[in-house]
């Protein structure tokens, strides 16, 4: 078997922790001992036990007594370079050194460690695959690092011609269920969800996770909800506000209201004002300073657009029904350049599907 064939492995391995490792990343371990997996591991929650260190747990489990003789000689096949610095969880680097493993092979590197320094020091034979399935596992991850901010996506469920927003509150979705239920497993990846004033006071979404199957597992915390709110004229008793979960309200206002005390685990932000809303870049300038690798933006055309407009988005997830909405309901894009999304020299198309009965675009920033 290749060392391609192994990194793969550990790739759909890693893909296991991917609601539940937020903020830290997705990491997948095999060990292989003459082609054959002896021991299998993933990065099952923040805070706990990393990839490697399961894998070895794993081969301990098989083997018992005998763990260290099947260790002796094996490949240790992992997505990310071992950490080499002690952070909620010791060194990776120091517990590897206790074993005799033949090659370490590690699918992208980690700029942030000196795993592989490290380990190459001690005598291990390295290879690092520079894997594009490994890389893609932490795309937000690395962006963090090389841009000094998170990766900002926005979502947007709109008709066939291009309307999101409906003019009376009759009617509430545009698109299936197949893709709301999509919309939620890209929120249990999301470190933060970010709205505004209009969405929370007249849809009343709840903007937090549901589907069973993600939230049983007691390992998934849900996202952060921010909204921005210039005025704080702020429905307090909508959903966003009394459901479980951190909120945080985004606002320039120097004076916070007094809220009703059912409404627990709030805190607010101040951020400058640009002209009459608030500035976007000021606010990705305060969140970058805080372990967030990604927000994802679940708005109205205004804060939508006032994204859109100083470039700040850097993946668009499109959700298109065939329904023409005409008059019924306003353009998702209320900015002040024109912008036109599918005509973009900036962007190009990552995926292109239909979820149910409904279209699903992702345009990402080249």
């Amino acid at each position: 078997m290749s060392d391609s064939y192994f990194i793969a492995k550990a790739v759909s391995l890693a893909k296991k922790g991917k609601y539940f490792s937020k903020p830290g990343v997705n990491v997948g371990a095999l060990i292989v001992k003459n082609n054959k997996i002896i021991g299998e591991g993933f990065y099952e929650r923040f805070g706990g036990r990393h990839a490697e260190i399961n894998a070895i747990n794993d081969v301990k489990r098989k083997y018992g007594k005998n763990y260290l003789s099947f260790l002796s000689d094996s490949e240790i096949f992992i997505t990310l370079e071992p950490c080499s610095k002690k952070g909620k969880t010791g060194a990776c680097v120091s517990e590897l050194k206790k074993y005799d493993f033949k090659r370490v092979i590690v699918g992208s590197r980690d700029p942030t460690q000196n795993g592989l320094k490290s380990l190459s020091k001690h005598g291990f034979k390295m290879t690092n695959l520079n894997d594009a399935d490994c890389i893609a596992l932490n795309k937000e991850f690395f962006y963090k690092d090389k841009f000094n901010r998170p990766f900002v996506r926005a979502k947007v469920a709109m008709s066939a011609d291009q309307k999101s927003v409906f003019r009376n509150q009759k009617r509430k979705w545009i698109t299936g269920t197949p893709a709301r239920n999509d919309v939620q497993k890209i929120r249990a990846q999301s470190d933060i969800i970010l709205t505004g004033t209009g969405t929370i006071n007249i849809d009343k979404p709840s903007l937090n996770v549901r589907l069973e199957n993600i939230i049983s597992n007691k390992a998934f915390s849900q996202p952060e909800r921010f909204v921005f709110s210039s005025s704080l004229n702020l429905n307090w008793e909508a959903p966003f506000f009394t459901l479980p979960g951190k909120k945080v309200v985004v606002t320039s206002k120097r004076k916070f209201p007094t809220f009703p005390k059912k409404v627990k685990e709030l805190s607010f932000m101040y951020c400058n004002k640009k002209g009459d809303a608030i500035d976007p870049k000021k606010f990705i300038n305060k969140i970058a300073k805080k372990n967030i690798n990604n927000i994802l933006i679940e708005s109205g055309p205004k804060l939508f657009g006032t994204f859109s407009d100083e470039n700040l988005i850097d993946e668009y997830i499109f959700y298109i029904s065939r329904e023409r909405l005409k008059e019924k309901a306003l353009h998702f894009y209320e900015g002040k350049k024109n912008l036109n999304f599918f005509d973009s020299k900036q962007f190009v198309i990552v995926e292109e599907r239909y979820v149910g009965k409904d279209k699903k675009i992702i345009l990402r920033k080249k």
